[in-house]
């Protein structure tokens, strides 16, 4: 005797919940791919991804935001900006420091400290060099160049009211973006910095899409193989090279001065002359200027880069004739390598900060900041 088992009628799953099956099935395997890349690189980015579009200055910082981004050797590091859409204190107005010293620190990833905790960079170190009653504001972004600087100072100089000003020249980047100004070379999308063009002004909007897209690892690695994003700045070893190449046209004089830089630095002091602030000029130069050893990290052969240091000489002596304190700053970092630069890329280690941070505090002195703070 054969006993059957009452089975209930199962129908097959409709169209509608299949489909919904396999888009559940993809967003968790997609999830779960997600929670391991920022398990596996510790939540950090290989590129900074909090800038935003800005029809002046091409990106700026988003302000009062936090991110991490590691070097390619892994090291992470934490990057947070105050409400000016820079690092450092977020209390920067004029009548909170009123009674103090303030100056204002004009350049890029340099300057921001990229690849450094806050407390090691240029700014930190320099406002714990001038002491107690003195407030550094680092007015520093990747990607701006010498056009940029000069807008940030007619901006902020009303609102921080600085007695100094150090525009730091970059020869890594700024020379070659003394042409063309960033608002004409790059762009953000979603938290990303990437090449400015037509083409990548159309965006699908759609609910939390700069969270989603920018804060995402697996979104950045399919804009990366499409080309789509990448640093702000081109590698230093690169850079250099074309130093090298381009020395003649870059050295060329312009506008009656030696160096194409002495233009911008003029600007800033022109709105500093209106405000009662005074400039000073610190020539950086790239990683492999200072030292030949720096070449090993880009896994290239040393070349001889002497004579492009023509370009900071000039720029210094310009600034000098125009009756500016001036420094620059290779002398200093060469006498702290091996170890001024990071391990894996051009940026200013907490040692190479260090000792730009005691040139620009001594050259401060020179000018009478220090004694100004204790009037």
């Amino acid at each position: 005797m054969r006993i059957e088992a009452d089975l209930p009628n199962r129908r097959p799953p409709s169209r509608a919940g299949r489909a919904a099956i396999v888009v559940g099935s993809l967003l968790v395997s997609l999830g779960m791919a997600e929670l391991g890349a920022r398990v596996l690189h510790h939540g950090a980015f290989p590129y900074l991804n909090i800038y935003v579009a800005d029809d002046r200055y091409g990106v700026r910082l988003a302000p009062s935001t936090a991110t991490r981004v590691r070097s390619r050797l892994g090291r992470v590091t934490e990057i947070e900006t105050n409400a000016l859409g820079f690092r450092g204190a977020a209390d920067t107005s004029p009548d909170a420091h009123s009674a103090r010293l303030r100056v204002l620190l004009l350049g890029d990833s340099q300057v921001l400290g990229y690849g450094l905790p806050h407390a090691e960079t240029i700014g930190a170190r320099l406002e714990r060099l001038l002491g107690k009653d003195a407030v550094v504001v680092s007015a520093a972004v990747p990607a701006w160049g010498p056009a940029e600087y000069v807008l940030a100072l007619g901006e902020l100089q009303p609102r921080l009211q600085p007695q100094y000003v150090v525009f730091v020249a970059n020869a890594a980047n700024d020379w070659f973006e003394l042409s063309m100004p960033a608002a004409r070379r790059v762009t953000a999308f979603d938290g990303w910095a990437a090449r400015s063009s037509p083409k990548r002004q159309a965006h699908w909007q759609f609910p939390g899409r700069s969270f989603l897209l920018g804060r995402s690892h697996l979104a950045l690695a399919v804009r990366q193989l499409a080309g789509y994003v990448g640093g702000a700045e081109a590698p230093a070893a690169e850079s250099a090279l074309l130093l090298l190449r381009d020395l003649a046209q870059l050295r060329r004089p312009a506008d009656g001065h030696r160096s194409r830089m002495t233009s911008s630095l003029l600007q800033a002091r022109d709105l500093c002359a209106q405000a009662t602030c005074t400039v000073v000029a610190a020539a950086l130069p790239v990683d492999v200027q200072v030292d030949p050893r720096e070449w090993a990290k880009y896994r290239a052969r040393p070349v001889d880069l002497a004579p492009t240091e023509a370009l900071l000489t000039d720029f210094v002596e310009d600034a000098r004739e125009a009756g500016l304190a001036a420094v620059d700053l290779t002398p200093a970092l060469r006498r702290v390598e091996p170890g001024a630069f990071l391990p894996d890329d051009y940026h200013l280690s907490a040692r190479g900060a260090h000792a730009v941070a005691e040139v620009l505090a001594a050259a401060l002195r020179e000018e009478g900041a220090v004694a100004q703070v204790h009037r």
